[in-house]
């Protein structure tokens, strides 16, 4: 583990809500943590965990039960992870794996308990970053129950080019990133019926798939997708 410098914290948005002895306080409590890709930050069911800020690469959330796994989220640098179930002492609720390789400031357990009981300002955040974090899975359990998989595939590519396509010539361009199968573990169907939505995506002109990136040609119609709900 490495100490973190101020200019890392002064990047997080919602840093800005504490007073300057609470950063300072977080700052002296925190470290840098590194992982390589494919490594298993913390597994579904540990002991609860300390509180993840990730600065670079991308963190896979899943959960399993027997064979089925659900990927919760695909984070990317700012997001954070770990903590929820701290509270209230409970096993971690998901796993966390790298994606790619992996920087993170970390704060273990106990210094977190510690920062959340002595600043009541940190202990607001962590309450506002953690109903985001459940809104986010409501929303999750809502498109699983009320949407078909071309909706939820499409509301899944149109919040990826939103939070990081690139604009190009040619398109919003988003790396891959994911396999076939864990879209389909995103989605929450099976991999084949992804391939078809995919090619059906493409042939209706919306998007264009190469070997590492997914070019979006019409996010329009990607988002009116999106939004559509089963009667």
């Amino acid at each position: 583990m490495v100490a973190i410098r101020a200019e890392m914290l002064s990047e997080l948005t919602w840093m800005q809500k504490l007073t300057s002895g609470t950063v300072r306080a977080f700052e002296a409590s925190a470290s840098l943590v590194a992982y390589p890709s494919g490594a298993a930050i913390f597994r579904q069911d540990d002991p609860p965990t300390g509180l993840y800020i990730l600065r670079s690469g991308r963190v896979k959330l899943c959960r399993q039960s027997r064979a089925r796994k659900q990927i919760l989220a695909l984070l990317m640098p700012g997001d954070w992870f770990g903590a929820e179930s701290l509270p209230t002492d409970s096993p971690s609720p998901y796993k966390a794996i790298a994606r790619t390789p992996v920087q993170s400031i970390y704060i273990a357990p106990q210094p977190l308990r510690e920062l959340l009981s002595s600043c009541p300002d940190l202990q607001e955040t962590f309450l506002e970053i953690t109903a985001q974090r459940l809104k986010q899975y409501v929303s999750l359990v809502h498109d699983l129950a009320f949407r078909d998989v071309s909706s939820r595939l499409a509301a899944v590519l149109v919040t990826r080019a939103n939070r990081e396509g690139v604009v190009t010539d040619g398109g919003i361009c988003i790396e891959r990133l994911l396999s076939q199968q864990e879209f389909a573990e995103m989605i929450g169907t099976a991999r084949e019926v992804i391939n078809r939505t995919f090619r059906r995506f493409e042939q209706s002109g919306m998007l264009q798939i190469t070997s590492t990136s997914i070019i979006i040609l019409d996010l329009d119609s990607l988002i009116e997708i999106a939004q559509q709900e089963t009667s």
